[in-house]
């Protein structure tokens, strides 16, 4: 079988494009299965990746391989071994001259948005293995990256943290890292002063292109117009390009489809909300940032209380500390519940059991039809929303999670939070429907 797959490379090499075969087709490990072959990637955005995007590529250049016959064919998770395509971030010699700070050529950066101070954990750790892949071999990994995710999860963290690991590697590197907005502005200025070959050159010339809310171009025309041209010279020139967007490209209204279509052909990766552990965490470092240590019972009162939202924990922390400053005073459980006020009594916590049974109620199903396995479309949104809101209020393990719906695979669970959070941004409706069940939630667990 492994001969097959060896046959079958140049042919998908051929299907898929160089740069895609590079990415997606090379590091996977191929090995004879009970009745055909087992395809073994690093981990599950890959597998569904490869799944979406190339099985029926795969399944082709097999069958033209194997003179015609049909080989089944499965993609396993093997967490134990990393592919050549997410490499680690190699240690970096520095010299007696390189202590003066990097900056890029266009915009600027937020020093302490770096990879050391970037929290990883179960919710985030696929994209910023990608992230460091980008900055490894920029222009050759994951082109473009895409990064969605809400407010406050730590996207423009990232992005930032890209850029200062590639100046760091490459201190020549020329580098624009703006938002969207600054994008806009720049090209209207250069309009009004007839400077548009300048602007070209100016955004055209870099190594690197980092854009931030990417989402503000939408129903911008002229500014897309220019865009669009900007991407295809940096991309056909192999220069790396890395967007955040607080939706992925498909739920962006009013972005024009050919942008939409660039965008979708590189990596685009989703950030979660952080897991209550790691919004300890967070919480804890940046605490040190602001010179001041708070005890682990602070650091979950406020993980509890500021809620899923990197903002909204940092919002929490600077309340405690400033009253903590103010009346000269240490940080203690009593005082961060006197900062808080009503604000730490609001625990999110609930019961999975309380959740079903309210979710059963707004969508009028029985809690027998929610825990089934039947797979009829409104039976699947509801049970998929009672499974994201376990996750994200009850802050149950997926494992945990699968078992109270009636002893799924984890997995299962993984991808239904997966596809509400997105499905919760582009679509509105669904939106209020999450909205209203969570009020609800949140008022039975305050009673």
């Amino acid at each position: 079988m492994e001969e097959l797959w060896a046959t079958a490379l140049p042919l998908l090499r051929q299907q898929v494009g160089e740069r895609n075969f590079v990415t997606w087709i090379e590091p996977i490990r191929c090995a004879s299965d009970t009745d055909g072959l087992r395809l073994e990637v690093p981990n599950r955005f890959f597998q569904e990746w490869i799944t979406r995007h190339f099985m029926s590529a795969i399944r082709s250049a097999l069958a033209a391989a194997g003179g015609g016959e049909q080989c089944a064919v499965r993609t396993v998770v093997d967490g134990v071994w990393t592919p050549p395509a997410m490499p680690p971030l190699p240690a970096r010699r520095e010299s007696a001259g390189e202590s003066r700070p990097r900056v890029p050529k266009i915009g600027r950066l937020v020093s302490h948005y770096t990879f050391a101070t970037f929290v990883v954990g179960d919710a985030n750790q696929v994209v910023y293995q990608a992230a460091v892949a980008v900055a490894a071999e920029p222009g050759r990994r994951f082109n473009p990256l895409f990064l969605h995710g809400g407010v406050g999860l730590g996207k423009t963290h990232l992005a930032n943290a890209l850029a200062h690991e590639m100046l760091a590697r490459n201190p020549r590197m020329r580098m624009a890292c703006l938002s969207a907005e600054a994008f806009m502005n720049a090209l209207i200025t250069s309009l009004r002063q007839d400077q548009m070959t300048l602007f070209r050159d100016r955004f055209r010339q870099v190594d690197a292109l980092i854009l931030d809310d990417v989402q503000f171009l939408a129903g911008k025309e002229r500014t897309q117009e220019e865009f669009f041209h900007t991407f295809n010279t940096l991309y056909g020139n192999n220069k790396q390009i890395v967007l955040t967007s607080d939706k992925p490209p498909a739920a962006i209204t009013g972005l024009e489809q050919r942008l939409k279509s660039r965008f979708e052909g590189g990596l685009i990766a989703d950030m979660h909300p952080p897991t209550l552990p790691m919004r300890v965490e967070i919480l804890q470092r940046k605490a040190a940032l602001l010179s001041c240590a708070i005890s682990e019972d602070v650091a979950w009162l406020l993980a509890r209380t500021g809620g899923p939202s990197v903002r909204e924990l940092e919002g929490a922390l600077t309340r405690v500390v400033a009253t903590a400053t103010l009346r000269n005073l240490p940080i203690t459980i009593e005082l961060a519940q006197q900062a808080l006020g009503p604000l730490a009594g609001r625990g999110p916590h609930v019961s999975i059991e309380t959740i079903q049974e309210v979710v059963s109620q707004h969508f009028n199903i029985s809690l027998g039809e929610l825990k089934s396995h039947r797979r009829d479309r409104h039976l699947a949104q509801a049970r998929q929303v009672a499974m994201y809101l376990c996750r994200t209020l009850a802050e149950a393990s997926f494992p945990v999670i699968a078992e109270k719906f009636g002893g799924r695979d984890h997995s299962t669970v993984m991808h239904a939070v997966r596809v509400i959070e997105e499905r919760r941004v582009a679509d509105s409706v669904l939106a209020d429907a999450i909205l209203a069940i969570e009020t609800s939630l949140r008022s039975r667990n305050a009673a």
